[in-house]
């Protein structure tokens, strides 16, 4: 178990001497019943939690400012390789209180963007297209010269 994992039980286990401690056996029976209701409407604990984690990447997703942390999930980076990034201004931050780091989505997204490795597919429609251009702008001179001679 991490050290976080570890935290957590703590955390939850003292929830429950708490809960234990400040309630009444007839308390702690309401409460219980309230998790079989949990339970009965989701199934299960797992289709619980993910029902939970949907409606977490939802919000997650909803939101147009991103934390270092988040930022750091979004991209699959470590945090020290998002601030490397911020340090270095390829990416602009907003800082509401001067000292929280703030990235808007879209300008993350339009990082990830600044240098593709594009498909064959791809590379063959952007061919094409020079290819197209340099022929017409060679039909444009040929047509300018030969109105050219004739003058």
């Amino acid at each position: 178990m991490t050290k976080k994992e570890l935290e957590i039980l703590l955390s939850r286990i003292e929830g429950l001497k708490a809960l234990l401690e400040g309630n009444s056996l007839e308390q702690f029976q309401k409460e219980i019943l309230r998790v079989e209701k949990f339970l009965k409407r989701f199934g299960s604990l797992d289709e619980l939690l993910s029902h939970l984690e949907k409606l977490e990447d939802m919000a997650y997703a909803a939101k147009d400012f991103l934390s270092i942390d988040e930022v750091a999930s979004y991209l699959q980076i470590s945090k020290s390789s998002v601030y490397k990034i911020t340090s270095s201004k390829e990416l602009t931050v907003y800082k509401p209180n001067g000292k929280n780091i703030f990235i808007l989505r879209s300008d993350l997204n339009d990082w990830i963007r600044r240098n593709p490795c594009l498909s064959n597919q791809e590379l063959e429609k952007q061919a094409n297209i020079v290819a197209y251009n340099l022929e017409r702008a060679n039909k444009q001179k040929r047509n300018n010269k030969v109105t050219n001679y004739e003058k």
